[in-house]
């Protein structure tokens, strides 16, 4: 049935009227699916609206061309590569760095295929932004406000629909990071916080997935292609710990309250697996009894098998990170805290110091793939850094405490010996923060040392050099590097 404008109307809103009769400038009565003048003039079929509501039939064509073209070009010239390929060629090596852990083969294979098929516009912009903007201060940056602004309508248009949820759970989290990276706290934090809301809205803290029986008769004919349920399952859960990732280290940073809850109630629990490879995602190897209770019973001491993978490693030092700040925030300076209190931070104490002997050793980095060896500089530093916020607030009045937050500091600046120049260009930026912390824990001792007429050691000194040559070394390419350096350059002038 033909949708009519209400009784009374006379003239449509600007905007409103179908396209033929915006270019021949007729009155249009808004009529849909074709107008009477289109209906009058037997063209019902090239009338088409295009009220921000969705694509006209002639944009879709467009598009449709545009691949068809794009594919004959490839299939002319074996050496052409689309632009978006270009892109994503220079964004996949720093997906890991944002927080993103995806199959990018999948994605370059979706940008031919149809609309419904393809990866949603915020995700795909999102990439190509950062893409840019890793590209800096090359001429391809100068794009990175033509693919921002792509990418926040199309969150709009995507957040209407309701469709592609994931992808727009992703694309959120790629925005926040693009935005904390250069300091842009404000929008950074708003971008967090919506994607982790989102992501509890969507069930992502639950496991969802229902294992299949399979079957052990050597006779039965196995598909050796990879499942296509693992790699959807595998998305569904790296995104949800990319989400947590987020919302708990840079809750700690910008010092506001996490929003995934992870309480006692089934369903304010997170009991999604443990990520995984992607080869075991595409191997269909889905951990289908996981921990009811992921993360707690991590902290409670509890050992998953599938708890061990690169991703999962980084995912524990978030959750040791996060926990030390929230125990941390529990303690009232000058105030002898409750029993209870001093029993959960030394049992945290306890798990980060075991957490740290299942990391791989420092030294052995080099022997792993590049993407795994800057996720566990990040793990690691993390780690020490939990260890620092812990005992902060009791440090002050207690020097074996203080001791303490010295040690996991200078353990920061070991990590620093085994990043390379050319890692810099792929941490995390939350390694910059940490790496704050830690320089604000020696400046203290620095401080401490010069006031009590001691001879100043020359360790402490360097070790706060090199922490400053990290982040200077670091700031060029993440902007928020540069203001924690900045800052903590300001602290040494003033001693």
């Amino acid at each position: 049935m033909a949708n009519k404008p209400e009784s009374g109307q006379t003239t449509l809103q600007r905007g409103k009227a179908c396209l033929r009769c915006r270019k021949r400038k007729m009155r249009c009565d808004g009529t849909k699916p074709a107008c009477q003048q289109c209906v009058r003039a037997k063209k019902a079929e090239a009338c088409e609206y295009d009220d921000g509501k969705g694509k006209t039939r002639t944009q879709l064509l467009r598009e449709h061309i545009a691949r068809l073209e794009a594919r004959i070009r490839e299939l002319e010239d074996p050496e052409y590569v689309s632009p978006a390929v270009v892109f994503l060629n220079i964004f996949s090596p720093h997906r890991r760095q944002c927080g993103l852990d995806i199959h990018m083969g999948h994605v370059v294979d979706t940008l031919t295929t149809s609309p419904k098929e393809q990866r949603h516009p915020v995700l795909m912009n999102t990439m190509y932004l950062w893409a840019c903007f890793i590209s800096r201060p090359e001429p391809l940056s100068q794009h990175e406000d033509h693919y921002l602004g792509l990418a926040l309508d199309a969150l709009q248009e995507g957040l209407r629909d309701g469709e592609k949820t994931i992808d727009i759970i992703q694309g959120s989290c790629l925005l926040s990071m693009y935005f904390l990276a250069n300091g842009r706290i404000l929008e950074g934090s708003y971008h967090a916080t919506a994607a982790a809301a989102l992501a509890v809205q969507c069930g992502l803290h639950i496991n969802t997935y229902q294992g299949k029986v399979w079957s052990t008769d050597p006779q039965d004919q196995y598909d050796m292609k990879p499942s296509r349920t693992g790699v959807k399952e595998g998305e569904r859960i790296l995104a949800f710990w990319q989400v947590y990732n987020l919302d708990r280290c840079w809750s700690v940073i910008l010092r506001k309250p996490s929003i995934i809850p992870d309480g006692l109630d089934p369903r304010q629990s997170i009991n999604c697996p443990w990520p995984q490879d992607w080869a075991e995602y595409e191997a269909g190897h889905i951990n289908v009894v996981p921990p009811f209770q992921t993360i707690r019973g991590f902290m409670g001491g509890e050992v998953s098998p599938s708890g061990f993978s690169t991703q999962a490693m980084r995912v524990k030092a978030s959750a040791l990170f996060a926990q030390a700040d929230q125990l941390s925030s529990a303690w009232e300076p000058r105030v002898k805290g409750p029993s209870m209190l001093l029993q959960e931070t030394q049992a945290l104490e306890r798990a980060i110091a075991q957490f740290i002997t299942t990391l791989m050793p420092l030294d052995q980095l080099d022997a792993i793939s590049v993407e795994d060896k800057h996720t566990l500089l990040v793990a690691h530093t993390l780690a020490h850094t939990a260890s620092v916020q812990l005992y902060r607030p009791l440090a002050q009045d207690d020097p074996l405490v203080f001791d303490k937050c010295a040690r996991s500091a200078r353990a920061c600046v070991a990590v620093i010996k085994h990043i390379s120049d050319r890692d810099y260009k792929y941490l995390d930026p939350i390694i910059g923060p940490c790496w704050s912390y830690a320089a604000d824990t020696l400046i203290i001792e620095l401080e401490t040392r010069e006031v009590a007429w001691t001879v100043v050691e020359t360790d402490v000194r360097s070790q706060i050099t090199t922490l400053l040559y990290a982040m200077t070394t670091l700031g060029p390419r993440l902007p928020i590097v540069a203001i924690s350096a900045a800052k903590v350059q300001k602290r040494l002038s003033e001693l």
